[in-house]
């Protein structure tokens, strides 16, 4: 961090109190002190409707530089204000009472995020006296119509189950990061989730995010979770995308959190696993007999889902889910993508995820080319998207006929691999039952591929090797 030079500080503040009259800038003493502290209010260049209030004392001993967002709204600016001086407060009697000869207080703001409907700042401390250094950061975010502090359980409804989804995403999200950053504070079994451990978050457009601290790190991760994934919980003022886009330009996370986390508890990394993909749907009838028969056998597969189809059958996507299966996005109508312009390709993908979106709550993260055609044209689209192949073709479209298409599977089925089939046909819906019987009977673990990414994860980790 960097460190206050209270000369230079001093010097500059001093030259734009003289050039105040042109500038139009106004300046005024603090009234708690006013022969050692200097006052000012700038515009903040990011946000034109906010200015800075600045405070700062040039003394080697209890000299401090602390900084504060003005938006104009009275209750805000005033609990900032309280906050800030009785951050010099605390400061002055720490120092007042050392023996040290040097001490200094560095104060300042980030604007994260400012809507019509809530107004989020974090504030950077770093502060050292008696040679004791030490730096913090805190966040908060208030409700503007309301004018009040907002904590999580103002954001989301009463009686939802909302605290214990959220644990489940930021464990899954911590625990697959980088396991040397030691990532197991928050830790679902051992150390319970409150609510105080999400308290610093901001609500964006399309996401959440929050800033969680582990137990025993000072590290803060940021994880942004669309949404969707709140549907039924977050209230109305909060889920709005119009109230909740910043007013100046909406921060797009890297990541986002677009799925609930795989329960794949049932999945013992040291039996078999295959993954069954369906391709062209939903179908009201085929993808739901599919369905069925994977319900029967406790079996899970990913469904790679045409926009087009989606619009007329949410129903169905709903139900996969609630299963425990997986969506992908397989374009909007089906063409090869690699014929098209950027602008039509762009659209192929962008008005799926939409409708998987509107359908579900949340969009797909994975996506199979139609003909598994891919070019740099495509990959600019995808975005996060992963693109899932496939090592089984048995031509279900080709061969409408459910003997062949069982035998086409069930001779090339093996431990890790990706079956190809279309839900849109009789056939191949008819076939498919009798497919997740025979790899059930054969010890088969019939998963989505990310529970199959999971599994690969936990053998590579554990040296499980599978012999067939």
């Amino acid at each position: 961090m960097r460190r206050l030079n209270y000369k230079k500080v001093f010097i500059f503040l001093f030259c734009l109190m003289a050039a105040a009259g042109t500038m139009g800038l106004a300046f005024k003493s603090l009234a708690f002190n006013k022969k050692e502290t200097v006052s000012a209010y700038t515009n903040d260049k990011n946000y034109p409707e906010a200015d800075i209030q600045t405070y700062v004392k040039d003394d080697t001993k209890g000299g401090y530089s602390v900084s504060r967002p003005v938006i104009h709204v009275d209750n805000i600016d005033k609990e900032l204000e309280a906050y800030i001086k009785k951050e010099i407060k605390d400061y002055e009697m720490k120092w007042k009472s050392s023996d040290a000869k040097a001490s200094e207080l560095n104060l300042s703001y980030t604007i994260l995020h400012f809507s019509k409907q809530t107004f989020t700042v974090s504030f950077d401390k770093y502060e050292q006296v008696e040679g004791k250094k030490h730096s913090e950061s805190r966040i908060f975010t208030y409700d503007i119509p309301s004018e009040q502090k907002l904590s999580i359980e103002d954001i989301f409804a009463k009686d939802s189950d909302y605290l214990s989804v959220l644990s489940e995403i930021v464990f899954e999200e911590l625990t697959a990061r980088e396991k040397d950053e030691n990532s197991q504070g928050l830790t679902k079994k051992e150390n319970q989730l409150t609510a105080a451990n999400f308290d610093s978050f901001s609500i964006l457009k399309d996401t959440l995010v929050f800033y969680v601290k582990t137990d025993d790190s000072t590290k803060v991760h940021t994880i942004a979770i669309n949404k969707g994934l709140f549907k039924d919980s977050l209230l109305d003022s909060y889920q709005s995308k119009e109230l909740n886009e910043d007013r100046v330009k909406e921060w797009q996370p890297k990541h986002i959190v677009a799925k609930l986390p795989v329960k794949n508890e049932w999945i013992d990394p040291a039996k078999k696993v295959i993954a069954l993909t369906f391709d062209d749907g939903p179908h009201p009838s085929h993808t739901m007999s599919i369905l069925k028969d994977l319900d029967k056998y406790d079996a899970h597969a990913t469904f790679f889902v045409l926009g087009n189809r989606v619009q007329h059958y949410p129903e169905v996507l709903q139900k996969m889910l609630e299963q425990g299966n997986e969506i992908g996005n397989h374009s909007w109508d089906h063409p090869q993508l690699t014929r098209l312009d950027k602008g039509k390709i762009k659209d192929q993908i962008k008005s799926t995820q939409e409708a998987v979106d509107k359908a579900t709550g949340t969009e797909p993260s994975l996506i199979r080319p139609p003909y598994g055609a891919i070019n740099a044209n495509v990959r600019e689209y995808m975005h996060d998207l992963k693109v899932v192949l496939w090592d089984v073709d048995p031509e279900d479209w080709k061969y409408r006929d459910e003997k062949k298409i069982v035998n086409n599977v069930m001779n090339k089925a093996k431990d890790g691999r990706v079956i190809l089939m279309h839900d849109i046909y009789q056939t191949s819906a008819e076939a498919a039952g009798k497919i997740i019987k025979q790899l059930h009977d054969k010890g088969y673990q019939m998963v989505t591929i990310s529970e199959l990414e999971k599994v690969q994860q936990d053998r590579e980790s554990s040296g499980i090797v599978i012999d067939e």
